[in-house]
């Protein structure tokens, strides 16, 4: 049985393309990752560091939640690090409670930021308005959390 897999392991690169060089190689989509920023940053820049720790771990691509131009997670994650910034910074939630002051990413209010109620909280805003994102993949890691606080602390720049 060993064999058998040894072999089907050699060949399924050839039947995926990945056995000629006449085309240029693509260049990898970062994996889905929970981390994407493993160390704390004091002063993160949006674009060096927030837009691709966002893209990487809520999904940027077409067939992710927060890809493609219909994404079922209400935000869209996809594009340039100013069309982002534009959807998340002074933008009000379309699934937060109503009448609290949430907005996605309140510049220098972090307890009135979804973004940090959605990965932070179980039941983000109480019940009823959705799960602890990313979805269905362990919670964003600590070192993450704090880079995202610390930049709306900032003022959210579109650094």
């Amino acid at each position: 049985m060993r064999p058998l897999i040894s072999l089907v392991l050699l060949i399924l690169p050839l039947g995926c393309g990945g056995g000629g060089s006449s085309s240029p190689t693509p260049t990898p989509t970062p994996a889905a990752t929970t981390c994407p920023i493993p160390v704390a940053k004091a002063s993160p820049s949006f674009s060096a560091d927030l837009v691709p720790a966002l893209q990487s771990s809520c999904g940027a691509a077409a067939t992710s939640c927060h890809g493609g131009t219909s994404p079922t997670g209400h935000v869209l994650y996809s594009g340039t690090a100013a069309e982002l910034h534009a959807r998340l910074v002074n933008v009000v939630p379309a699934n937060a409670p109503p009448g609290q002051g949430w907005v996605l990413v309140k510049p220098g209010d972090p307890a009135h930021s979804w973004i940090l109620e959605k990965v932070t909280k179980d039941q983000p805003g109480g019940s009823g308005y959705g799960t602890r994102m990313p979805q269905a993949a362990p919670n964003l890691c600590q070192p993450s959390v704090d880079t995202l606080t610390a930049w709306i602390n900032a003022g959210a720049p579109s650094n």
